[in-house]
């Protein structure tokens, strides 16, 4: 099993060998790379306990967790950088769970904009605005990303299962609950915030587990997980309509939530750190979070890159089918869905080659070009007159706009460090989040505004553009101090 291995690194010196610049906290030294040893051999030595091969904690001494117990395992653990498992099986396994709680999760707000067609129909009659329905998904997306501030400490604190499982229920229950509002303030609570949060918990999960496993290939790794959001939308795109159709929005919602239950179940039980890199027995940790990371200056720049990303990203997500109603005269609900499908079945591939990009030619390197792409496609987008002006669109923004999903933990590794990456992600996830709760009230009140799409696409395609031009200038920082952009 162990020689069937399509991500195994077949050069150990292409291990990564840069360093992070943050202070550690917990007093263990690094030791030159010249003296690195297994991982096993790490593992046993860093962690003061004796591992049994099949990877249990069968002698650990801890206090709090008696022999044969399997405690939670840090984001933050204490492992030498370079040293993480190129997993046979179980990698793969961990990478499938990722990939369908992505699906589940993620794949549903890549179509939020079905749903907010059909909102706009029932509450629009009602007299609310198209800022206020909006509102439903971005409180979603905006969760999504803003609860990693409670969800990472969570996290470190408790292990993997406690955040994974929460956000099986919570999301699960979210969409169950929405089935039964008829009230939009209904909805900013459970299709809302209980779902975003879900959502967060599930996401904070599948992006800090796979690069735990894997090295050289991280990259590839956490492209397939997050592909799932792309082919979960390509499928639900053309799924969701039907269902609407045939059963109605409430039952739509039903239907999903089970789903969604499945996927993100199944994913609770198979997904888990590699226990020989679970760092220290809980007694001896004392901090949850690094914060020491926002000393840094080229982690400053990567936050405020991913910052204006939150505002970017869901736009045209939320959008396409309306613009494909009002100035291409299509049906919102079937071209529009179809738009969706495509922009996400883009999405999903444009994550893996993404991804393999990241490997070969440098994490930083590729999102910078990945995000000027996708700011100038939104020009397409722009003065699109036609169905298939509209289908071009959805494939170039789809290829390269989930380029932070898939590459947010190569790139943040490499700047604070394996080390510190759950705390990276936790302060990264969170400047997402006044973008995403945000962007698509800001985005409705400049339609409203203006009373034209264009100003709105131009609002999306300048956040994407700066984005480019703040990683650029990450490199650069990065060649002035002679660290690598690549992981």
């Amino acid at each position: 099993m162990g020689n069937f291995n399509i991500f195994k690194s077949g050069n150990p010196s292409s291990t990564n060998t840069s360093r992070s610049t943050i202070p550690e906290k917990n007093g263990h030294q690094k030791r030159p790379s010249s003296t690195r040893r297994s991982s096993y051999e790490s593992a046993t030595q860093k962690n003061g306990v004796v591992l049994a091969k099949n990877e249990r904690w069968e002698h650990a001494v801890d206090h709090q967790h008696p022999p044969g117990h399997s405690r939670p395992a840090s984001i933050n653990a204490t492992f030498e950088d370079g040293i993480v498992m190129e997993s046979g099986f179980r990698g793969y396994l961990v990478v499938f769970g990722g990939f369908l709680t992505i699906l589940a999760a993620i794949g549903y707000i890549s179509i939020y904009g079905i749903f907010q067609a059909k909102y706009n129909d029932i509450y629009g009659a009602q007299g609310k605005s198209q800022s206020e329905i909006s509102f439903v998904g971005s409180l979603a997306v905006g969760f999504q990303f803003g609860f990693t501030i409670i969800g990472g400490p969570i996290m470190n604190k408790f292990g993997h299962k406690v955040i994974l499982w929460s956000g099986c229920i919570c999301g699960s229950l979210g969409l169950l609950l929405a089935s039964w509002c008829t009230e939009l303030w209904q909805l900013y609570l459970t299709q809302g915030a209980m779902f975003g949060i879900g959502a967060s918990l599930l996401n904070l999960a599948a992006t800090a587990i796979p690069p735990l496993w894997y090295d050289k290939h991280r990259g590839l790794a956490m492209g397939v997980c997050f592909a799932g959001a792309g082919i979960g939308g390509l499928a639900l795109g053309f799924i969701i309509p039907a269902l609407l159709n045939s059963v109605g929005i409430y039952w739509t919602l039903r239907i999903y939530a089970i789903f969604h239950f499945v996927c993100s179940g199944f994913a609770a039980i198979v997904m888990r750190a590699p226990r020989q890199l679970s760092g220290p027995p809980l007694a001896a940790r004392q901090d949850v979070m690094n914060w020491a990371i926002l000393k840094d200056f080229g982690f400053m720049l990567w936050f405020s890159a991913t910052t204006l990303y939150g505002f970017a990203y869901t736009v045209p997500f939320a959008y396409v089918p309306s613009f494909a109603k009002d100035i291409v005269s299509l049906d919102p609900n079937v071209q529009g869905g179809q738009l969706l499908s495509i922009m996400s079945g883009a999405n999903a591939i444009g994550r893996v080659l993404i991804g393999m990009a990241g490997d070969r030619f440098g994490a930083i390197r590729v999102a910078a070009l990945s995000f000027t792409v996708a700011g100038a496609s939104c020009f397409l987008w722009m003065f699109a007159e036609s169905h298939g002006a509209l289908v071009g669109f959805s494939i170039l923004y789809g290829f390269f706009s989930g380029c932070f999903f898939t590459l947010v933990a190569s790139i943040t590794a490499n700047i604070v460090g394996l080390t510190h990456l759950g705390s990276g992600l936790t302060v990264i996830f969170l400047s997402n989040f006044p973008g995403n709760l945000f962007t698509l009230p800001m985005a409705g009140k400049i339609f409203e505004g203006a009373e034209d799409y264009k100003a709105m696409i131009g609002y999306n395609a300048a956040l994407y553009l700066a984005c480019g031009i703040i990683l650029v200038v990450l490199m650069a920082y990065n060649h002035h101090t002679k660290r690598v952009d690549r992981v």
